[in-house]
């Protein structure tokens, strides 16, 4: 991970400070913890590029147009409602084309940036995720039972169980954000270890 200043970002794209710090404002730069200075970040510069490639125009530091997208695709612009309407079967494929390998590479720039998942892995992580707060507070209202019967008055009863199934959900919510984090230290370990094979072939 190479981690610069925003100066230093601006000058490896070739632009003005101004233009990053629109950027940054629009949420296209990536930051990453200053590991000599605590407390500061720097922009992650392999992540921002692929954010700021997939949808900045390299020449003016602004948005890319359709008609930009198209050209970079390798496909002309159309240039007045008139083509649009004399456009031929061939043409209209290859928009198609164009449009598609355009949201291909964005799609990928995103799996890159660890934005986007498989919608199988969802529903697995949601179903596990379901049993676990149910089995937790079927729990917890076992362990409770006796307690909850010996009371009388509705309110005791209400905070006891509202502070109870608190603690609950905050365990699981501490369990969760840690999970999350081994599995992102696993996968920066994972490809540290893809970039060493990388060199390690080049090399041979």
């Amino acid at each position: 991970m190479t981690l610069l200043m925003k100066s230093e970002f601006a000058k490896r794209h070739g632009v003005g400070a101004s233009a990053v710090s629109n950027w940054a404002r629009k949420g296209l730069l990536v930051f990453g913890e200053d590991p000599m200075r605590p407390g500061k970040q720097l922009v992650d510069a392999e992540k921002s590029d692929l954010l700021v490639r997939g949808s900045i125009d390299q020449t003016r530091g602004r948005p890319r147009s359709a008609e930009a997208a198209l050209v970079e695709a390798g496909e002309a612009p159309a240039t007045a409602p008139a083509r649009a309407a004399t456009m031929t079967g061939a043409e209209a494929v290859r928009m198609e084309e164009a449009r598609e390998r355009i949201i291909g590479r964005r799609i990928d720039n995103e799996k890159a940036l660890g934005n986007l998942v498989s919608l199988g892995e969802v529903e697995r992580r949601t179903a596990e995720r379901g049993r676990m707060i149910r089995e937790r507070v079927q729990a917890t209202v076992r362990n409770l039972a006796e307690r909850l019967a010996a009371e009388t008055d509705p309110r005791t009863i209400t905070s006891l169980l509202s502070a109870e199934l608190d603690a609950v959900f905050a365990r699981l919510a501490d369990d969760i954000e840690s999970e999350a984090s081994a599995e992102a230290q696993a996968d920066v370990a994972l490809a540290g270890l893809d970039e060493e094979a990388d060199e390690e072939a080049e090399a041979a």
